[in-house]
């Protein structure tokens, strides 16, 4: 799984300078502002049922049919919602483009759902080369498709093939290669428990939903789709640590979360160890492409996305700090405390819409410095009612990010100064980022080897 990401990285950074160039901000603000509809509804579509299959055995047919039937139809319905809806949605942003965008997006929502449960029973039995091997077709597939659009002038559709494509693709890899074979069974009472689980699971990811797509919702109808385009463009930047480290980790982790869920003392120093781990890779990362945001932003998507740098120089603390306390969710999922997560959830969104609406109107730059202050300040919060669940103390898990974020810092200073006295070209700043990032990172782990090597000595199966 490691090492698609780093292939999913790579193919990333080869194709968004490539799109960037072929594609204008309006394309990317119009797909910014269709998607939030169509991710907010497959939301409502998985409802759950997938993360709660993975705790069970896989012997309890009945119960998996149940879900699958439960998730096909729920995703049919909601597609065909959504579909009769998008020109309202069109009309209430007034952006008539977007009716047939939002109709055409409709198609990828049963895609989805169609994959919940057979992916549930992948991701159950450890086939994880299986699943990631899945995602890199599917990825290169509807890259090359939307680089294909892109080039042939369709605009804004490159954008909207690529989502298609994508979906299309995992729906037909999942099927035929999961060990899981749909019946004509149906019993609410055996998926009765899933339901109740996937509950407050669903809760908590329609809020977070809810809160991304107000952003660019909100952006979109104040200051029109370039805007949206310029912030999206920053945030994609700044969700790439969740996305390709912090995201794949949790999946492949769950299962053997779940599994150690009742022995306290190996889920405290798995805790800590994978916090150290992620804290020394996404600090460093990111507080070294925020100082030297404008030659990256320069150098991958080209000048006319200049102004999207400053955007991600505001929201990098947050960039940074999230993907390490994410992981928090697996182990609350892992515990059972899905209310925990569907809590938090509303409270951070309660903040940050008090945020969003004193910042939106003064442009996309207050609106990302008032989200970096909600989601530091928040963080604190979340971290004093989570920690203790997994017998962590406040004390402890800052001294575990000491040895990062001082590195970093130094890293920060050192760019500064060796960039002031000695300007360079685009690519050799970018070069002189990534070396500090990759000296910082490594010195952060020889400062806290011990402590690593200490989890990494407990009895086989702790860490």
């Amino acid at each position: 799984m490691s090492s698609v990401n780093v292939l999913r990285l790579l193919v990333q950074m080869l194709s968004v300078p490539i799109l960037a160039r072929l594609l204008s901000p309006q394309d990317y603000g119009l797909a910014a502002m269709a998607m939030p509809v169509i991710l907010f509804v497959m939301m409502i579509a998985d409802a759950g049922l997938g993360a709660s299959l993975v705790r069970t055995d896989k012997a309890d047919e009945p119960a998996w049919h149940t879900c699958f039937w439960l998730s096909v139809g729920l995703g049919t319905v909601l597609a065909t919602g959504v579909a009769a809806l998008s020109p309202v949605v069109g009309l209430l942003l007034k952006e008539p483009r977007l009716t047939s965008i939002i109709l055409a997006l409709a198609a990828i929502i049963p895609l989805q759902t169609l994959t919940v449960v057979p992916g549930a029973a992948l991701q159950r039995e450890g086939r994880f080369k299986t699943i990631a091997s899945n995602e890199v077709v599917a990825m290169g597939t509807s890259i090359g498709a939307a680089v294909a659009c892109a080039v042939a002038g369709f605009g804004v559709w490159a954008l909207i093939w690529q989502q298609i494509v994508f979906y299309g693709v995992r729906f037909t890899l999942t099927l035929t290669r999961s060990p899981y074979r749909a019946r004509l069974v149906f019993d609410l009472r055996d998926a009765w428990e899933h339901v109740l689980f996937g509950r407050n699971l669903l809760g908590a990811a329609l809020i977070s939903a809810a809160t991304r797509s107000l952003e660019n919702l909100g952006i979109g109808k104040i200051h029109g789709p370039g805007p949206v385009g310029i912030y999206s463009m920053a945030f994609q930047f700044a969700r790439l640590p969740f996305m390709l480290v912090t995201g794949p980790l949790q999946y492949v982790l769950y299962p053997h979360v779940a599994a150690l869920r009742d022995d306290e003392t190996k889920l405290t120093a798995l805790f800590l160890l994978l916090t150290r781990v992620l804290a020394m890779g996404c600090f460093p990362a990111v507080g070294l492409v925020a100082v030297a945001s404008e030659p990256v932003f320069h150098l991958l998507l080209s000048k006319k996305w200049g102004q999207a740098a400053p955007i991600f120089v505001l929201v990098a603390p947050a960039a940074a700090l999230q993907p390490v306390t994410a992981i928090l969710g697996t182990f609350l999922m892992a515990l059972g405390r899905t209310d925990v997560q569907m809590r938090l959830a509303a409270q951070f969104a309660a903040v940050w819409l008090v945020g969003f609406m004193l910042s939106v109107w003064y442009g996309i730059e207050a609106v990302a410095a008032a989200y970096s202050t909600c989601a530091l300040c928040f963080s604190v919060w979340s971290l004093r009612v989570c920690l203790p669940l997994v017998n962590c103390s406040l004390t402890i898990y800052a001294r575990t990010l000491l040895w990062p974020i001082a590195l970093t810092a130094a890293a920060t200073v050192l760019y500064r100064i060796v960039s002031a006295t000695a300007p360079g070209h685009d690519v050799t700043n970018v070069c002189l980022a990534a070396t500090l990032a990759t000296i910082a990172g490594a010195v952060a782990l020889i400062a806290q080897r011990r402590e690593l090597l200490a989890v990494l000595s407990l009895p086989s199966g702790a860490a």
